[in-house]
């Protein structure tokens, strides 16, 4: 396996379906491909953290998405911080890291999608081409980090 990342994936516009300045929808609809690539990441052994501007109010039902659409996950943070990689609608965007990765990114999942996706997760290993740094250019020193954990495996956020 890779070094392991510890990956930071925004809530509005990249897990879910919207554009850019979507925010806050009550209903939200997943972003199927996102989800699915998100959740191959986990299997890879990276750290998924999910990172959104939204506020702690909105924790319970960030979090009631998630478990409903099977993303896998490690931790949320309700304010933006630290990672190795950000894939977020105002960093790499979600669609180009799909693309990247071998989705169509029409944001719907399907059997082209999840063959191109493992061929490509098979073929590389840093696919954002950046050698492992964060785009945001700060290096990082990680003391930024304050996600929650939820005290389980991740997984669903749940037992």
């Amino acid at each position: 396996m890779s070094e392991q990342k510890h990956i930071a994936v925004d809530f509005d516009a990249t897990l879910t379906e919207g554009k850019e300045d979507d925010r806050t929808t009550d209903d939200p609809n997943p972003d199927e491909e996102m989800v699915h690539w998100v959740n191959q990441q986990y299997d890879a052994g990276h750290t998924i953290v999910v990172w959104t501007a939204r506020p702690w109010e909105a924790a319970n039902k960030t979090v009631a998405h998630l478990t409903e659409w099977g993303v896998k996950w490690h931790g949320i943070r309700m304010e933006k911080g630290y990672a190795d990689m950000y894939v977020d609608d105002k960093g790499t965007t979600p669609r180009e890291q799909l693309l990247d990765d071998g989705y169509d990114g029409d944001g719907e999942l399907d059997e082209e999608d999840i063959r191109s996706a493992e061929a490509a997760t098979d073929g590389g290993e840093d696919s954002d081409g950046d050698g492992g740094e964060n785009s945001d250019g700060d290096g990082g020193d990680g003391n930024q980090e304050s996600s929650a954990d939820d005290g389980d495996d991740g997984d669903d956020g749940e037992d």
